[in-house]
């Protein structure tokens, strides 16, 4: 029996054998046609008559092409699918490597053992284009992926999008075990979010840079004014860690907010602060404000501390979500997202998972500082941060501070774990 029939729609030829899909482009299929509407619309039968092709050479070419197919694709990487994508995932980029091998075998023994593909996108940059940046704004659930996995509080905390896929259920929470004590609280309960992992934000302290000032206990701290000129957090001029200055204004208000400008000396990556901190390095600060993999990596430890102030260290989701009625075909992603080898991946780079099969890697009796499920569905968190960054970018600005060390500031760094 032919792999590849006449009433097979292009989109099943294209996501069975990917290689088919530059056949069907040479023979006239347009780029204006080369959709997910159009190909799931359009059979192969369909497709040759309106190229008025000659059915027998065609349908002989495609299975060959299909036959030669040595590996079926089932996760991209550096390009967007040419079907539907069923996950889209968004991982950090300290551990997108690992996360891709072990991910990509989980997808291929689930094809080998059903014969189902489950067709995923997880781009392996840590910056550049986003073919889905805007996918959350859509109307119509078809048009999105049956699981997403994202960081940080962006498009997919919008009210727009919460409302019109969480709120009525079209998008659920995954089922997961229950969470340790310690986590308890980033369990979401109305069950739309799963958070699986999360970035743990400390303070990077240079005790050599400090001199006599004394080392900040708590995040409110980072906006006293004895700390001027004295801070280096991720971001770029126009804005700065997301969970930071939503958490200082969460505590502290507009006054924090507008003091803590003062302090920001400059905005760097955070393997660069990793790298200054501790050093003879001219440039650099007292304090950094970091995830905890890179603060982990810093190699001048003679010199440095790492501090999860006593509130907690500053919580940055991880998350996955899955539409209600995939959520048994989309076990197999779901069920690697929040279980032991990936929360084995998390841990050991630092980024705490909150599967209870996994040992929990926070220092003993560090806390959480979470804004709590409450406040977070009291904002639209994108336009919330958003509206706070650009105000706090005018702060900064009339505090002088970006002019002053205009070297690193008009250099954006992309926030690796926040998206």
């Amino acid at each position: 029996m032919p792999l590849v029939t006449p009433a097979m729609t292009l989109s099943e030829v294209i996501s069975t054998y990917p290689d088919t899909r530059s056949i069907f482009i040479s023979n006239g299929l347009s780029v204006e046609q080369n959709n997910h509407v159009f190909m799931t619309a359009l059979t192969v039968e369909s497709f040759m008559k309106l190229r008025s092709i000659n059915p027998e050479i065609f349908m002989k070419l495609l299975n060959e092409t299909a036959e030669s197919c040595s590996q079926v694709k089932i996760l991209y990487t550096d390009e967007t699918p040419a079907v539907r994508t069923d996950f889209l995932g968004y991982v950090v980029c300290p551990f997108k490597h690992l996360f891709k091998e072990a991910f990509e075998s989980t997808l291929n023994d689930h094809y080998e053992k059903t014969g189902e593909k489950l067709v995923s996108f997880v781009p392996m940059g840590c910056g550049g284009p986003d073919p889905y940046e805007y996918i959350w704004d859509t109307e119509n659930i078809d048009e999105l992926p049956d699981a997403i996995a994202s960081l940080g509080f962006g498009a997919y905390w919008r009210k727009p999008f919460r409302e019109r896929f969480l709120d009525t259920g079209l998008f659920k929470a995954v089922e997961t075990k229950p969470y340790i004590e310690e986590f308890k609280e980033l369990k979401d309960p109305l069950g739309q979010y799963t958070v699986y992992s999360f970035s743990a934000y400390v303070m990077l302290i240079d005790h050599k840079k400090l001199g006599d000032l004394p080392v900040p206990e708590r995040w409110i701290d980072l906006a006293n004014p004895i700390y001027k000129d004295n801070i280096i957090v991720s971001g770029s001029e126009d804005e700065i860690n997301e969970v930071l200055l939503m958490h200082i204004y969460k505590d502290g208000g507009e006054e924090a907010v507008k003091s803590m400008a003062g302090n920001i000396k400059d905005t760097w990556h955070a393997s660069q602060m990793a790298k200054a901190a501790g050093s003879s390095m001219k440039d650099g600060a007292a304090v950094y404000v970091l995830a905890w993999f890179f603060a982990d990596t810093c190699p001048n430890t003679d010199n440095i501390s790492i501090v999860f102030p006593e509130e907690g260290a500053l919580v940055s989701p991880m998350y996955l979500m899955v539409k209600a009625d995939k959520e048994e075909r989309m076990k197999p992603v779901t069920d690697f997202m929040t279980g032991a080898v990936m929360g084995g991946i998390s841990s050991s780079a630092k980024f705490p998972s909150t599967c209870p099969d996994v040992p929990n890697v926070l220092p003993e009796g560090t806390k959480l500082k979470w804004f709590g499920w409450d406040f977070v569905r009291e904002h639209d968190m994108k336009v919330f941060s958003d509206e706070l960054n650009a105000r706090f970018a005018k702060y900064r600005k009339a505090a002088g501070s970006i002019s002053r060390h205009s070297s690193h500031g008009k250099k954006k760094f992309q926030v690796l774990v926040n998206r």
